[in-house]
């Protein structure tokens, strides 16, 4: 570029569009045996042009990805790209300090192989910061406990964010930043072995939460097929492994969908992944509208979902879980058929006050005629109880033998927890338990044992366990309602180590 002239203009149409700058980009891509590497231009490809777009115009963002699909390298340049704007101030976390310098590292070298015209003058350059002389700055942190403590900011990124040992601490520590309007950028690579964390809890509360959430599998790089993958999977490093199989690290780096990625393997989930598999080929729909109309034309179809009408002969309990009807969790009613272990009706909906659902689960139960009753009496439930007993509904089961008032229902504590799930694992494990619902069942795949609070059986963060605790009340309680050939193997203890658990069944 031959004038002064010329040279300014180029740079004020690379301040006003990254699009514009990113000709002028190039990276370092490390030879290999099949590329020669070296100094390249920095190109888009499809799943990068959207990241790109997302960057632009979105605040909060929720990135899941394979391995080795220049994102990193694209957040690193868009950050350099941000330092045009004077005081721009952006701050870069990864799980290490090396991680992160690296991170740092890749915005430095494309800075280094801009034009001169185009490099803002450097005021300070050591290895974890990048300092510029109209006060923007990047700086690199390892996301330790007390890393950027109310920190506010032009923008963050979170590199490797399932693997940050304190995400939830540095999350809370970013509010000032996300107050102000400021970019929130996380992306990873999933921890397949902690599915509890706070990348894939946000992921999937996406978008409701006010992210965009993204998914990148591990085929949006050209030339990577179904013969790289199994490749790729065949010359896995022993010493990679560690304790994953070589399926499913796969899943945790080059994932092919959002459910591998996500997908609990054996040792964390609570039920066996076989046997909810194979419990998905009992699913149905509801019965039809005409029966409906002829059978039971005061229940609204649109809640109540009945399976399997009242059938003489047969023992029926109910169990309910109350949500606070504004669109998070469901709020709940099943009925359990305890002689053939089905669950034969339900209601399952998020936007049911607990008003509401008692209206509907009394109806429900009228079909059933009236079988005992157990809502989860914890906070909510407490309104349904009372809601159903003005409609007229008494018989409830109750904590205790004792059937004292102000004691109906099923009061959820450790103690009952452990009852619920010492039943209910065995039974669907054993696959002595059908459930239709697709969605209901869904939920039993989220369900782990916590290895950060000590094995604790609970659903993973972002997700909800209200239809599988309303099912296991009514195993729990079953024996109530009468004999019945079915009795499901009943865990005594369960005794938890790192990665397994260990039942003592009865």
């Amino acid at each position: 570029m031959s004038t002064d002239a010329e040279k300014a203009l180029e740079l004020l149409k690379c301040q006003e569009s990254f699009g514009y700058f990113l000709r002028y980009c190039k990276i370092v891509k490390p030879p290999t045996l099949n590329e020669i590497g070296g100094v390249i231009d920095f190109k888009l490809s499809p799943h990068l042009i959207e990241f790109i777009n997302v960057l632009k115009t979105k605040p909060l963002i929720d990135l899941i990805k394979s391995r080795q699909i220049w994102c990193s390298t694209t957040i690193a340049i868009y950050t350099l790209w941000q330092m045009y704007k004077k005081g721009s101030s952006w701050i870069f976390f990864s799980r290490g300090e090396r991680e992160v310098i690296e991170l740092l590292a890749k915005a430095k070298r494309t800075y280094n192989l801009l034009p001169d015209f185009l490099q803002l003058k450097l005021v300070n350059n050591p290895a974890t910061e990048m300092a510029f002389d109209n006060y923007s700055s990047i700086r690199a942190f390892a996301a330790t406990e007390a890393s950027g403590i109310s920190f506010t900011a032009s923008g963050v990124v979170n590199d490797e964010w399932d693997y940050h040992p304190y995400a939830e601490q540095n999350f809370l520590n970013s509010k000032p930043t996300r107050d102000a309007g400021g970019q929130f950028i996380g992306m990873t690579t999933v921890d397949i072995l902690n599915p509890d964390t706070l990348a894939k809890s946000i992921f999937k509360g996406a978008p409701q939460n006010g992210f965009t959430p993204l998914f990148f599998p591990y085929n949006v790089i050209e030339g990577r097929d179904e013969k790289w993958y199994e490749a790729k999977k065949n010359e896995i490093p022993e010493r990679e492994l560690a304790n994953l199989t070589p399926e499913l690290y796969m899943h945790q780096n080059y994932p092919r969908s959002i459910e591998e990625a996500f997908s609990a393997p054996q040792t964390v989930s609570a039920f066996d992944t076989n046997s909810l598999s194979q419990m998905m080929g009992d699913v149905r729909n509801p019965l039809s509208e005409e029966w409906y109309k002829v059978n039971a034309p005061e229940l609204d179809r649109n809640i109540v979902k009945i399976y399997k009408p009242f059938s003489i002969g047969n023992c029926y309990i109910a169990a309910s879980d109350t949500s606070h009807g504004v669109g998070k969790d469901n709020s709940v009613t099943v009925v359990m058929n305890t002689k053939m272990g089905e669950i034969v009706a339900d209601i399952m909906n998020p936007l049911l006050r607990p008003e509401e659902l008692a209206w509907h689960s009394v109806k429900l139960l009228a079909h059933y005629k009236n079988p005992k009753w157990y809502p989860e009496n914890n906070e909510w439930g407490r309104t349904v109880i009372t809601k159903a007993q003005e409609l007229g509904y008494t018989n409830f089961g109750y904590e205790t033998d004792k059937k004292l008032e102000g004691h109906e229902g099923w009061h959820s504590g450790e103690k009952t927890r452990f009852e619920l799930f010492g039943a209910l694992i065995p039974a669907i494990n054993n696959r002595q338990i059908t459930i239709y619902n697709k969605d209901g069942l869904k939920q039993f795949s989220d369900i782990i044992r916590n290895s950060n609070k000590n094995g604790r059986i609970e659903a993973m963060g972002g997700r909800h366990d209200d239809y599988p605790i309303a099912v296991g009340i009514c195993l729990a309680r079953k024996g109530e309602v009468g004999t019945t050939e079915w009795n499901p193997p009943v865990i005594e203890s369960l005794h938890f180590t790192k990665r397994r658990v260990y039942a003592r069944v009865r």
